[in-house]
């Protein structure tokens, strides 16, 4: 099972939604890890911080999505996220389903 963590593309968005850390013990756990290129920069971890825990470093999202049995993200998908979240597909994200009606739409199709 492959735990895929996208860069946050959201507009002032500085948060990941993994550590280093958390993504090696996940990993303890039986899951593979990845990571896009660069997610963790803003919120001060490199890509050799998540390389050096294991995790594998993926160069861009379309990749990482496809690649992805769960999607772990802080902010909602945004549209063009959508459809790159695969068939049979999870998604993990604070999603506020109350004020984000078409977002869910979106999601169930």
């Amino acid at each position: 099972m492959k735990i895929g963590i996208p860069k946050e593309i959201h507009r002032g968005e500085k948060r990941v939604a993994t550590t280093p850390e958390v993504a090696g013990r996940l990993q303890k756990l039986g899951y593979e890890v990845l990571i896009q290129k660069g997610a963790g920069a803003k919120a001060n971890y490199s890509d050799e911080d998540f390389a050096a825990a294991g995790v594998e470093i993926v160069k861009d999202a379309k990749t990482l999505w496809a690649k992805s049995d769960i999607v772990a993200k802080v902010r909602p998908p945004e549209a063009k996220e959508v459809g790159l979240l695969k068939e049979g597909g999870n998604l993990i994200s604070f999603i506020w389903p109350a004020q984000n009606e078409e977002l869910m739409g979106q999601l169930a199709d």
